[in-house]
């Protein structure tokens, strides 16, 4: 017969080492959400969060403008211009990411691993930017196997009990 003293050590480890399990998994589903999001294209609605991306600026006449990192615009709505980066907005104002967050008016996509590549979408009714892809992917595999084993062991203890009810 053990002591208690033994059983409270072997279940204390056993938490550790289901605890370092899961610590573990959450690394690599991290690595892995990762990887699997660089390929994705998402949605941004909040340019300043992306270094490189550009700024958006407003002209008097209220149209938007994406202008890249050379100082070159590009009209973006409410008329959607080239891809081409032409000419510079000299009389354009600086329009910030919280009236963009605000108007939900446009908004770019990009693949991650392609920026400061940008293409615009019109109309953008989001809250999501940049980053929040990659957190969801990486959540999901997280979540994943950890409410599926709880799942698996109760059905497999119903098997169980209705086999030996038998």
């Amino acid at each position: 017969m053990e002591l208690p003293s033994a059983v409270n050590r072997k279940k204390s480890q056993a938490r550790l080492v289901y605890w370092l399990l899961v610590l573990a998994w959450g690394l690599i589903a991290l690595q892995i959400g990762d990887r699997i999001a660089d390929e994705m294209k998402f949605r941004i609605n909040d340019l300043s969060a992306i270094p490189g991306a550009g700024l958006v600026m407003r002209d008097s006449e209220g149209t938007f403008f994406h202008i890249n990192d050379q100082g070159l615009a590009r009209a973006i709505y409410p008329t959607l211009g080239p891809s081409t980066y032409q000419s510079e907005c000299l009389d354009c104002a600086l329009v910030t990411g919280e009236q963009l967050s605000q108007t939900n008016q446009f908004c770019a996509s990009a693949v991650r691993k392609s920026l400061p590549a940008l293409d615009f979408e019109l109309p953008c009714q989001t809250w999501a930017v940049m980053g929040d892809g990659g957190n969801v992917i990486t959540v999901s595999l997280f979540l994943l196997p950890l409410l599926s084993l709880p799942l698996l062991r109760t059905l497999l203890r119903a098997l169980a009990d209705k086999r030996w009810k038998r």
